[in-house]
């Protein structure tokens, strides 16, 4: 298996892997979603408010009807 920068193995007496170390701030964007995956890491409220948040180009195109409707006025 090809060594990857980041990440280290360690294996027991038969040879088999029993843990393995992770730089997160190596391979923070693959590793970040299954640390929450798992539960090591716990969404704050504030995260799971933002998850159902209206998107900016949702937002725009709501206020740019809004103000066509008031302009037309």
């Amino acid at each position: 298996m090809p060594r990857i920068a980041g990440i280290a193995t360690k294996k027991n007496t038969k040879g088999e892997i029993t843990h393995v170390t992770i730089n997160v701030e190596k391979h923070r964007e693959v590793i970040t979603p299954m640390l929450y995956e798992l539960g090591v890491i716990v969404k704050t409220k504030f995260q799971k408010e933002c998850e159902s948040a209206i998107t900016l180009e949702d937002f725009r195109k709501k206020m740019h009807g809004r103000i066509n409707k008031v302009w037309k006025k």
